[in-house]
């Protein structure tokens, strides 16, 4: 039993889908179907880790420091997907992610880089890992050697560690200050941890940055507010939401944006408060949290909370 309780979830075999070479293209649908359901119920009963997650992580960017993830394999690749969104959503550059065998691997499987602990220090020493960081470390199984040598060596440096995997009983357990291990079972195809516990992982990190970027002021209600304007898509969203928070026309949200450099917290205030660039950026620029300081903004003219 013991050898049982510690064995990687992701390697065993699924009762479920015994047999599935056999089975018709709806039934093997079916199945899959049917194993994913249990996915987000496993999540939601990691809610509490995440939680401190998220508040560790905010912290950690307060303080200047930075949220990066380390993976390997698909649990890598989750992380450099949700680190690049990060900037154009919420227009924050403190969430990175380093993954083993570098950038190629995100598009080539390099399964082998995971194999070498010393080569996750070596990228961590390149983008100047501090104590004042808070490391992800992300790996399915929890066991990947790239993975548990990043964990290592940043809590030598006294960074706080957060471990993301889909086994309890990792050996990452013992070295992170949070575990989040939403327990999903066996995959439909034995050892494919690309399936339901890449689906596990990729819920976790939209929450843990979503929510750490909520902590930190870059989103007001539920509107982006510090999204790029980079393409026609992202201007036409930045206008609709200066017009929502403002209550002003299409073509006075147009002439605000343009005045404040695209800027939208900037043009938001600008609208509210009736000032100038100048001001209006100056106040953003000195604010700890936009969001706080457009609410109360927003709440001043209107006489009542949004």
């Amino acid at each position: 039993m013991q050898r049982r309780s510690t064995e990687r979830i992701t390697e065993r075999s699924n009762p479920a889908s015994a047999s599935l070479d056999t089975k018709s293209t709806r039934e093997i649908l079916t199945i899959i179907n049917q194993e994913d359901r249990r996915v987000a119920p496993a999540v939601a009963e990691t809610l509490p880790q995440i939680a401190c997650a998220v508040d560790m992580a905010a912290e950690a960017i307060r303080r200047g420091g930075r949220m990066i993830y380390l993976g390997a394999g698909t649990s890598g690749r989750l992380g450099v997907l949700d680190a690049a969104e990060c900037l154009p959503t919420f227009g924050s550059d403190r969430v990175i992610a380093l993954l083993a065998g570098g950038q190629a691997a995100a598009i080539k499987s390099t399964e082998e880089a995971e194999d070498d602990p010393e080569e996750a220090k070596r990228d961590l020493r390149r983008v100047k890992l501090r104590g004042k960081d808070v490391l992800v470390g992300l790996s399915a199984g929890g066991r990947a050697p790239y993975v548990l040598g990043g964990m290592r060596y940043a809590r030598s440096l006294g960074a706080k560690t957060i471990g993301l995997t889909v086994n309890p009983a990792a050996p990452m357990k013992r070295l992170a200050d949070v575990l989040i291990a939403p327990v999903v079972g066996p995959e439909v195809i034995t050892g494919s941890s690309r399936m339901k516990a890449g689906t596990a992982q990729k819920l976790v990190l939209n929450m843990l940055s979503t929510a750490t970027m909520v902590r930190l002021g870059r989103v007001l209600s539920n509107w982006m507010i510090d999204v790029q304007l980079t393409n026609q898509k992202l201007r036409d969203r930045g206008k609709r939401i200066l017009m929502n928070t403002t209550g002003t026309t299409a073509s006075k949200a147009t002439r605000a944006l343009k005045e404040a450099d695209g800027n939208l917290p900037v043009a938001i205030l600008m609208l509210i408060r009736g000032i100038n660039h100048n001001e209006a950026l100056e106040r953003v620029e000195s604010s700890e949290n936009i969001a706080s300081l457009l609410r109360s903004s927003m709440e001043n003219k209107a006489g009542k909370r949004l």
